[in-house]
Parts: structure tokens; C-alpha cells; sequence
């Protein structure tokens, strides 16, 4: 009975034990199935986030590399700087962008040593990216003289260190031909006109002094104080210009007979004038009319209001230029002046395009055409024709002490005339005098009525070969060196340059011109002024951290709670 008991008793005892063994592993299974389950959900997440990571960096490297490849292409550059020195002027863009022949522009210097010479050259080289960056045919390089002899012998002009050379090649009957432009650091600096001036009194001028110190930057190390301003984005934009242009125009100015100067400078009221044509892709140089002949290649000669007469022999030399071997198509700008004496075989000369100069000067009745005195006028009554190259037209006209050009007739065989700027109906002629506060007033009035400023005489010629085809030699007669004096062609207020460049381009055909003004600005490296300061101070001191800062405390949170 007792061995009964006690066999049920183990048989019961095993059975629980079974039964804990059995719960113990079914906790032990579901804690390791828990555990296990942890683990992958671990495992899982940090996966997926290292994924993300991964494709958010591609990504990032992705649109790095688009973005390097769009704005090389497509550049868009940011200028801080308070005038904008890194940047075109919408006239200089619209420009490079049309080019479409290959030009190779090279600085015959170490990259980093031009650069780092003065902050007018790392300008300037900044702006020559801008010109590369806008247009695929334009690319630059340096070259070390010293290094490439053969190179530099290949050039025409004589190469120093720092100068830059424009250049294209082209084919013409079976043969390469090259034009080139040569610039040195003068022609991308503008002196002050103090220093300018002083020189001038002198009877010195900035290229004298070039040649006596024997480089630009010999001339920069004497007078390098006294730059004002870059030019680099005219030079540049005009050298562009001039070995581009499929046409090239060549100006001559005739000089040799006491033309008039600046009262105040003693220099030529014309300096501006000749700086405008050589930014807009004139060629331009002079010579001594009594003693050369007028250079076959001229388009345009310019007789710079002389004081004294031309002899009848200079006066040939003129006509002969106009007539062209008798096939025309060459133009002449002659400047009348007050401070004339009498000119009798040039007015001869003018004759004979049916134009004269009169006798005195013009003076306006009302204020309002005119300022502080009735001989320095404004004039709006212009002609449209040749207005291509003008965008305003609203347009004022600013003159003084100009004489009256008159027409002779309209037509008269194949010579034709046109005033291009008049007076209004209430102007007058008169002479001049001094009054009792040595101030000069109209006095003795001559004639009545609207006057003539500017006009042009042609002469036209029908081709021979029956085509239609008319050739013209024009006379583009001014009453006052005022109207293309410096003074006045610069100022913004007056449209004397952007109305006589566009008749300028009209009548020569100059293709495809664009009017630039030489746009002065100051070299100074880093030019911001203080609102940018502060917003860039803002920016990367404050607003970038913070951002930063905030997406880091976010991810951070975000993950502490998963």
C-alpha cells in the first residue's frame, strides 16, 4: 500500500516538474523571439537609414555635378560688390553673346602673378571669365614670354609682359589671315583728371609718357597713384569689337592747322569723341594734314575744327579722299567753330555738298531751351533717319557757341542735303560781346527764325553695272566742337553720343555695332558696402547655423523615440 502511494506521488512530482520545464522554455522562446524581433526591427531601421543616407548622398553629388555643368554653361554669377566691377553692362552682354567666331584671348603673364599685381587686374580677369563663361567661341589663356619666343614672334605688334592680345583667324582666298588687338595695362586703367590734365599743360599726355618710361608698367610703378578707376570692360568689349567685326571702319582725324582746344585743359575737346569710337571697334588714328596723305584704308576723315584754313593743296588731299578714284562711298566730319578765323577755300570745299557755315552764333529766345545763357542750347526737333542704335527717343540735343550750318539747297543732281538737329522757331543768330561783368551776351542780332545745328551734304553715284546699287560720299558738318565735346558726350542727361554714334554706324554700315560708354569703376577688390555686410553677416553667422543646428535636434529626437 505504502509502494502504491509512493509510485504516484514521483509519477505527480515529474508531471509538475515537466510542466515548469515546459513554461520555462516557453518564456525562454518567447523572450528570445522577442529579442530576436528587437534585433531585426533594429537592424531593419538602421538599414533603412543607412540606405537613405546613401541615396541622399548620391543625390547631392548628382546635382553638384549638373549644377557645375549649368553654370559653366549657363553662368550665374553674384557681384557684391557696391559698382558692380565684376559685372557687364547689358549693352557689353547683348554683344558678347552674338559673337560667333572664335577669338583667343592670351595674357602674356603667370596667372598668379598678374593677378595678384594690384586689384585692377583681378577685376579685369574676372570679368574676362564673364566674357568666356557667356560665349563658347571666346576662351583666354596665359603664357609666360620668357618661355614661348616663337609664340610671341608670330605677332605683329611687340609684346611686353602684362599686355593681352585679341585675336581671330580666318580664310581668305585659300590664305590664314589674323586680326589682332593689342591691350596693356594702361588701356584697362583712367588716370585722374588732375593728373590728366597737369600733363596736358605740360604739353604731355598718358601714351608720352608710356613711351618714355618704355612699358606700362614702368609708367604704373612712377604714377600708379594716380589711377582713378578701371576700364577693363570697355577695353575688352571694344577689342572684341574691332576683331570681330567682319567690316572694320577706320577714322582718321586730320590735324596741322591749329584745331581748337580746351579752355580749361588746354587738351582736344575731342579726346572723348575718339575714346567712344575706339570703344565702339573704330579704328582710329591721326596724322598731319599739311604734310601726309590721307591713309587709303580711312572710311571717315575727321577735320577737328581747325582755326586756320585749309591751302588749296590740303584742301585736294580732302576732296580727293571723298571722291574715291570716282566710286565714292567715303564720309568726312567737318567741326565748325566760333574761335575760327576765316576759312574761305574750305568753305569753297563745303559748297560743293550744298552746305555753308554761317556767321555767329545760335542763341535761343525762351529759358527753357536753353541754359544760363541764350547761346548754350538744347535741341529736340532731330531727324529720324539713322536712328537704328537709338533707344531713347526722347532725346536732347545739348550744344553751345554753334554756329548755323545752312543748307544751300535740297537737291541738286546727285548732292542731296538734310539738317538732322534744329532749333526751335524762336532761336536767333547773333554775335557775340562782353558785357560790363566780362560775361559774354548775344549782341547784334543777324537772323531770325529756326536754325540748323548739324546736317549732312551727299553726293550719290549710280553702279555702272546696272544693279541699282547707289554709292554715297557724305559731309556730316557740325556748327561746334560742343557738340562732340567731352563734357557733353558723357554726360547722361544729354543723348549726344547715342545720336551721332547711331548716324556714325548708319552711314558707314558699321554691322552688328552695339554703343558702349565707357563705364568707370572703381578697382577696389571687395567693394561692399554695409547693408550687404550685415546680411551676409546674418547669414552665414546666424541663420545657416541655426538651420543646421535645428535639422540636427530634430533627427536626433526623432530617433531617441522610435
Amino acid at each position: 500500500m505504502e509502494n502504491k502511494e509512493e509510485k504516484v506521488t514521483s509519477t505527480n512530482s515529474e508531471k509538475l516538474k515537466k510542466l515548469v520545464d515546459e513554461e520555462k522554455n516557453t518564456k525562454k522562446k518567447n523572450k528570445d523571439n522577442e529579442l530576436e524581433g528587437s534585433v531585426a526591427k533594429k537592424i531593419k531601421h538602421g538599414t533603412m537609414a543607412t540606405a537613405l543616407t546613401c541615396v541622399f548622398l548620391a543625390v547631392l553629388v548628382l546635382l553638384n555635378v549638373v549644377a557645375t555643368v549649368l553654370f559653366e554653361r549657363y553662368p550665374i554669377n553674384i557681384d557684391l560688390t557696391k559698382e558692380k566691377i565684376y559685372s557687364m553692362t547689358d549693352e557689353s552682354e547683348e554683344y558678347v553673346k552674338k559673337v560667333d567666331r572664335d577669338v583667343l584671348v592670351t595674357i602674356f603673364a603667370d596667372e598668379d602673378t598678374f593677378i595678384n599685381y594690384s586689384s585692377y587686374n583681378k577685376q579685369a580677369i574676372e570679368l574676362l571669365k564673364n566674357y568666356c563663361k557667356m560665349n563658347h567661341h571666346i576662351s583666354y589663356r596665359f603664357m609666360d614670354i620668357d618661355s614661348n619666343p616663337d609664340v610671341i614672334k608670330s605677332y605683329s605688334d611687340t609684346i611686353s609682359n602684362f599686355d593681352i592680345i585679341f585675336e581671330t583667324s580666318s580664310e581668305v582666298d585659300g590664305e590664314t589671315v589674323k586680326r589682332t588687338r593689342k591691350l596693356g595695362m594702361i588701356d584697362l586703367l583712367s588716370f585722374k583728371d588732375e593728373f590728366v590734365s597737369q600733363l596736358s599743360q605740360s604739353g604731355y599726355s598718358i601714351d608720352m609718357l608710356r613711351e618714355q618710361a618704355g612699358s606700362d608698367l614702368q609708367l604704373l610703378a612712377y604714377y600708379g597713384t594716380y589711377v582713378e578707376s578701371s576700364n577693363a570692360e570697355q577695353a575688352f568689349t571694344s577689342a572684341l569689337m574691332t576683331v570681330t567685326d567682319p567690316d572694320p571702319v577706320y577714322v582718321t582725324f586730320l590735324n596741322g592747322r591749329n584745331e581748337v582746344s580746351d579752355i580749361m585743359s588746354k587738351t582736344s575737346p575731342f579726346s572723348y569723341f575718339k575714346t567712344l569710337l575706339v570703344a565702339n571697334g573704330y579704328n582710329v588714328n591721326e596724322i598731319d594734314i599739311t604734310k601726309d596723305e590721307i591713309p587709303s584704308e580711312t572710311d571717315i576723315a575727321v577735320i577737328p575744327a581747325p582755326t586756320v584754313d585749309y591751302l588749296p593743296e590740303e584742301v585736294q588731299k580732302v576732296s580727293d579722299f571723298l571722291n574715291n578714284g570716282n566710286e565714292l562711298g567715303k564720309q568726312l566730319i567737318y567741326v565748325a567753330s566760333y574761335s575760327q578765323d576765316k576759312t574761305p577755300n574750305l568753305d569753297e570745299f563745303l559748297e560743293e555738298y550744298g552746305l555753308s557755315v554761317g556767321e555767329g552764333v545760335v542763341c535761343e529766345t525762351y529759358g527753357d531751351n536753353y541754359i544760363n545763357y541764350p547761346y548754350c542750347t538744347l535741341s529736340t526737333d532731330l531727324s529720324s533717319d539713322f536712328n537704328q542704335d537709338v533707344l531713347n527717343k526722347d532725346l536732347v540735343i545739348s550744344s553751345m557757341y554753334t554756329r548755323p550750318v545752312n543748307t544751300l539747297y535740297d537737291q541738286q543732281g546727285m548732292i542731296t542735303t538734310q539738317q538732322y538737329v534744329k532749333t526751335t522757331d524762336n532761336a536767333y543768330t547773333a554775335k557775340l560781346k562782353y558785357n560790363e561783368q566780362y560775361q559774354l551776351v548775344p549782341s547784334d542780332t543777324l537772323t531770325t527764325g529756326q536754325q540748323c545745328l548739324f546736317a549732312i551734304g551727299s553726293k550719290a553715284k549710280f553702279a555702272e553695272d546696272g544693279s541699282g546699287d547707289t554709292a554715297y560720299s557724305n559731309v556730316l558738318c557740325f556748327g561746334s566742337e560742343y557738340l562732340l565735346q567731352s563734357n557733353i558726350l558723357s554726360a547722361q542727361q544729354y543723348g549726344n553720343s547715342e545720336y551721332f554714334f547711331s548716324i556714325i554706324a548708319g552711314i558707314t554700315h558699321k554691322s552688328d555695332g552695339v554703343f558702349i560708354k565707357p563705364k568707370t569703376i572703381k578697382g577696389t577688390a571687395f567693394d561692399i558696402d554695409q547693408s550687404k555686410k550685415t546680411a551676409l553677416m546674418w547669414t552665414f553667422c546666424v541663420i545657416i547655423p541655426v538651420a543646421v543646428l535645428g535639422a540636427g535636434l530634430f533627427v536626433w529626437l526623432r530617433r531617441k523615440n522610435k
